[in-house]
């Protein structure tokens, strides 16, 4: 897993607002002339390269289960479902775990929003819930789900808007979650969860 990181001074001591910020566009010419080797996992969040958090396997199963669960009941001919595929919103490139995207929406350089969009939250939590609620809803992602394991809970997010979004709610075992937004029905919260397990 390599070493640990340390702060270092420069990050101590010059505040956020003395980053350099990359748009989209430069971030693009990175990649497109070999600026990262296949080893380097990222995801460009409001202009600042962002290490991705290691995949365990808990999570792998959990995106395995929804990947099979929704591939199953949904259109194909009306939305398209993305595994770990990057979304262009602005100067912000996330990769969620999992997106479902209407058929015909703007796509730049990835698709520019989504109908519905799924975090597996195991050691991403904090980014999960704090940093990527408002960029998605900002970018008129109708639903955004973040799988909390830890927490044995189910966040979905709702009616966004240029603030973040309206609704907030958790979702527990015994509970269902409705996927009528990409028209897919009910999911078992339960086993949604329990998938982590294997």
């Amino acid at each position: 897993m390599g070493e640990p990181r340390y702060a270092s001074p420069v990050s101590v001591a010059v505040d956020i607002s003395e980053f350099h910020r990359l748009t989209s566009d430069e971030y693009h010419l990175m990649i497109e002339s070999g600026g990262f080797d296949e080893e380097t996992h990222i995801e460009l969040i409001d202009g600042i390269l962002c290490d991705m958090s290691p995949k365990t396997p808990e999570h792998g199963l959990v995106v395995e289960y929804l990947n099979r669960v929704l591939a199953a009941a949904l259109d194909h001919d009306r939305f398209r479902l993305r595994v770990t595929g990057s979304l262009s919103l602005g100067d912000s490139e996330p990769e969620p775990d999992l997106a479902i995207v209407a058929r015909g929406t703007p796509d730049p350089y990835h698709p520019a929003s989504a109908e519905l969009v799924i975090e597996v939250a195991i050691s991403s939590r904090r980014r999960d819930l704090a940093v990527k609620p408002p960029l998605y809803a900002r970018a008129g992602v109708t639903e955004y789900w973040v799988i909390d394991v830890a927490q044995n809970a189910v966040v979905v997010h709702r009616a966004p808007g240029k603030d973040g979004y309206g609704s907030r709610v958790e979702l527990r075992p015994g509970e269902a979650l409705d996927g009528g937004v990409v028209g897919v029905g009910e999911l078992d919260v339960a086993s949604v969860l329990g998938a982590a397990a294997g």
